[in-house]
This record gives structure tokens, sequence and C-alpha cells, in this order.
């Protein structure tokens, strides 16, 4: 009869406390607040998910993350998921990038809302459209997005989050123990019909929370989320689907 392993054996102990394999690799959790911070900083993820849908979202967001870590040297292991991140890489340095590549035009198109209502946010000379003056489509579409985003754990929101968790993964600063339910990560595409699904989900949301802040993964110093909450009041009041403001 085979042994059974302790309870607890992969926790960690510091001092009085026992932490958990997952918690030990990423640092201390955060309290960082999912609307006034997370989602003007992953709203650009969102809006690509939206227009291209989550599959083809990856497949843009790796190609142009890794051409962005490849730039320089000392963006080798950055993970380029938050939007205020991109400030510190130079408008001139945006648009080389990203000149001529495949992925272009389809970033461009799906951040064009984004760059008509919001024209200095931090990828905009990179992604610039065409037509800058925006219209009640742009307002409408940002809006939606903005509520679709409120629920943290609906679809929308919670494959928003997994993006941006892939992209850690992607430049190698996510390693997770094979006994943390992110070790299945692809299974993500199954929430949230799956129980392994929803923890999956859980630990994405986790990880963001102890990701986001000036010192975390994928924090940024920027003022952008604070902008973004600023010009969206100037544009129109951003409401929930219960007609609260947010």
């Amino acid at each position: 009869m085979a042994t059974r392993k302790p309870v607890l054996t992969d926790h960690k102990r510091v001092k009085s406390k026992l932490i958990t394999p997952f918690n030990d690799q990423l640092g201390p959790l955060r309290e960082v607040s999912w609307i006034n911070t997370m989602i003007p900083e992953l709203i650009w993820i969102a809006l690509i998910q939206d227009r291209w849908g989550p599959h083809q979202c990856v497949e843009l967001l790796t190609a142009f993350t890794r051409d962005v870590r490849a730039s320089h040297a000392d963006r080798s292991d950055t993970v380029w998921a938050a939007l205020g991140k991109f400030e510190e890489v130079s408008g001139e340095e945006r648009r080389a990038i990203v000149s001529n590549q495949p992925y272009q035009a389809a970033l461009v198109d799906a951040l064009s809302p984004l760059t008509t209502l919001y024209p200095e946010h931090p990828l905009s000379h990179a992604f610039a459209p065409e037509r800058l003056v925006p219209n009640a489509t742009d307002i409408d579409l940002m809006k939606r997005i903005v509520t679709d985003l409120y629920d943290r754990s609906s679809i929308f929101a919670t494959m928003t989050q997994a993006h941006a968790v892939w992209l850690a993964f992607d430049a190698g600063r996510l390693k997770v123990s094979p006994t943390v339910a992110l070790a299945d990560f692809p299974r993500i595409d199954e929430y949230p019909k799956t129980d392994l699904s929803r923890r999956i989900a859980s630990g994405v949301r986790a990880m963001l929370n102890g990701s986001f802040g000036p010192e975390g993964l994928m924090g940024s110093r920027s003022g952008w989320s604070v902008q973004f909450w600023n010009r969206g009041l100037q544009l129109e009041p951003c409401e929930d689907a219960n007609g609260n403001r947010v």
C-alpha cells in the first residue's frame, strides 16, 4: 500500500505562517483594485480579444510582445501585459518595432477605438489609425468593453486576465509547481464549465493580484489608470449593467 504524502508538506514555513507553493513563487499578494487599476491596464488586451476572439488574440499578443522583448536587451524578460508599461518605450521605438509587421494592421484595427478616444494612451504612437476623430460607435464599444470587464469572473474578463498571465509564462517570468491548477493553464479554455477551469481562473486572478502595483511583475509606474478614468468621465460617465457609474 502506497504511503500517503503528509498534508501541507509542499508548503513553506515563514515564521509562524505556512505559504503555499503558488504564493511562495509570486511573493506576497497585494490588494490592487480590479476596477481602478487593472481594467485600464488590460483594456488593450480586452479590445483585441473582442475584435479577433481569444485564440487569435493570443497569437497577436505573443507576436507583438516577443518583438518588444527582442528590441532591447533590458526588455528580454519583461512582461508586457499592462498598457502603462509601454510608457517605458519611446514612441519612436514603438513605431519601429511594429512597422510592417504582419500583426500591425490587425492591432491598429482592434485598438482604433482606444486611440480615437484616448489619443495619448501608451501605445498610441505604435498603432495609430487613419481616423483620429471619435464617434458614437467608439464610445458605445468602450462602454460595452468596460461593462463586460466589470464582472471580474465573467468569461470575457477571465479570458482577458488569462491572456495577461500567458504573457508572463511566455516571457519566462512565471513558472508554477505541478501541484497547482495553473500548471494546467491551457484548460482555461473550458471556463467555466469544469471544476479545473474554475480553479485555474482563481489562480489567474490571484496571480494578477500579486503582479500589479509599482513593484509587481506586471506593474507600471505610469499614471495611465488615473488618466483612463478621468478621460472617460470627460467623454461620458461609464455605467455597469446595473446602471452604476464605474
